[in-house]
């Protein structure tokens, strides 16, 4: 085909008459733009410079706002799907409890004999929108993160794979795994999650003998009892000082945050400070935290390595049309705080469990008389009984369904993680229960995100018809 644009030579001789013959043959071949470029180009945002080391001030965009690019009358259409998935979802759930703020989650409450049908209630939107999806990347090279923290923690040491160090999630320590000093220790996966923990934070345990009764008589076992200090004497911050503190140390650490935005508890055991990451002014499932003893030291402390990075806005669904997604675990994600009852998600009590049971003691036979195999012939084996018949299987019950109604949905960004093990903040919805406990589920419209397949065992709400 002749380029009747160019010259014979094929070369560009005359721009003045191209540019007239640009004009004049309007139907002319033109390059063909993607219709994702098209579509995301009025809400895309200029990159943003990732200061490395440090995540998102929380209560403040995760991300600067920069000019929008520049393709004018090109903007027609709002934005879409990509061409393909972003990322393929994990199979294996969240990383928290959503709604799990009443202690049980969707795929708990639906037993066989109980199953609920949601239903959207007339005061839920029927308008869809748009979202920005976040990829949360880890930064750095691990063992350099770990050794910055640890010099933050003041501990002394050489980074060392951990004894259970693994090639698909490579984890590090500094200082030793037995809990007898202070130590440190990095899972390069995920979000790059570390934990500090000082065992010598709390006071010495108490340790006694107590006789317990046996088969043998009575035999003394040592209990050990950690010395319980009121709070009246409790040399833990108080709840501003510990607000104060913790917004240095997690300054300190890389997250910036606001002091007003530290959730403070306190109990005779612990004073322990807690806070989100906020991207986009949401409060998100990621959080850092913080606990002091009564003695006045940090005991253990946890956080992440990573930096929040716009992977672009597409379309999300209206809640009315969400609604229906609570009954697919595939859609599930985690929300932050504020729909999660103030449950912390990592957190673990301080301190270690110790049962003092009993051992199942093996009868003394040294002293008896050696048997004489003629004069007292072994017994023999009593007959094995017969096998008895299995009972027929009992039909099960006729499943009640039980319908919900949502009237209520707010918009938020939810954690979900990838089937390598990253994770990503996407659009969502928290829907609230009638019992008060919040769901969760994605907003974002099909394609956006690779879903694993359906359990071959998945339930669906039982109807009648």
């Amino acid at each position: 085909m002749t380029n009747n644009l160019l010259g014979a030579s094929g070369e560009d001789s005359d721009p003045t008459s191209r540019l007239q013959s640009m004009r004049q043959a309007p139907d002319a071949d033109a390059p063909t733009l993607s219709p994702q470029i098209v579509s995301a180009a009025s809400t895309r945002r200029a990159p943003r410079l990732v200061n490395h080391g440090r995540v998102t001030r929380a209560g403040a965009s995760a991300l600067a706002v920069g000019a929008a690019v520049a393709v004018g009358s090109l903007i027609v259409v709002p934005p879409s799907g990509p061409t393909s998935p972003l990322f393929a979802a994990a199979a294996g759930g969240t990383a928290s409890a959503t709604s799990e703020a009443a202690g049980l989650s969707d795929d708990i409450r639906i037993a066989p004999w109980v199953l609920y049908d949601y239903v959207a209630g007339e005061a839920l939107s029927t308008e869809g929108g748009t979202g920005t999806v976040y990829e949360l990347r880890r930064v750095g090279e691990p063992q350099q993160v770990l050794a910055s923290l640890a010099d933050q923690f003041g501990i002394d040491g050489d980074v060392q794979r951990t004894s259970y160090f693994d090639a698909v999630m490579p984890s590090y320590v500094v200082g030793p795994e037995d809990s007898t000093a202070p130590s440190i220790t990095l899972t390069w996966s995920g979000t790059g999650n570390w934990w500090y923990n000082n065992p010598l934070a709390y006071p010495e345990p108490v340790c006694a003998l107590v006789n317990y009764e046996t088969e043998n008589g009575t035999e003394a076992f040592e209990e050990c009892v950690q010395p319980e200090i009121a709070m009246t004497d409790s040399l833990a911050p108080n709840e501003s000082d510990a607000r104060t503190q913790a917004t240095e140390l997690f300054a300190a650490l890389g997250f910036d945050v606001d002091a007003d935005a530290v959730r403070v508890t306190a109990d005779q055991w612990q004073t322990m400070a807690t806070a989100n990451l906020s991207v986009d002014g949401v409060a998100t499932a990621i959080d850092y935290s913080i606990s002091w003893s009564p003695l006045g030291e940090i005991a253990w402390a946890y956080g992440h390595s990573i930096e929040v990075v716009d992977r672009g806005a597409f379309d999300t669904i209206s809640a009315a049309n969400a609604v229906e997604r609570l009954d697919d675990w595939r859609w599930s994600g985690a929300a932050g705080p504020d729909y999660q009852g103030g449950m912390n998600i990592l957190a673990a009590e301080s301190g270690d469990a110790r049962d003092a049971g009993q051992g199942t003691l093996s009868p003394d036979t040294s002293a008896s008389s050696p048997v004489d195999p003629i004069a007292e012939p072994m017994p023999l084996p009593e007959p094995e009984p017969a096998p008895q018949p299995m009972p027929e299987p009992q039909p099960l019950p006729e499943p009640e369904l039980v319908t919900v109604t949502v009237d209520k949905a707010d918009a938020t960004l939810l954690l979900m993680w990838d089937v390598d093990g990253n994770a990503w903040l996407v659009p969502g919805y928290a829907m609230q229960q009638p019992e008060g406990w919040w769901s969760a589920t994605v907003s974002l419209i099909e394609g956006v995100i690779e879903l694993p397949a359906p359990f071959a065992g998945d339930i669906t709400p039982y109807r009648e018809d």
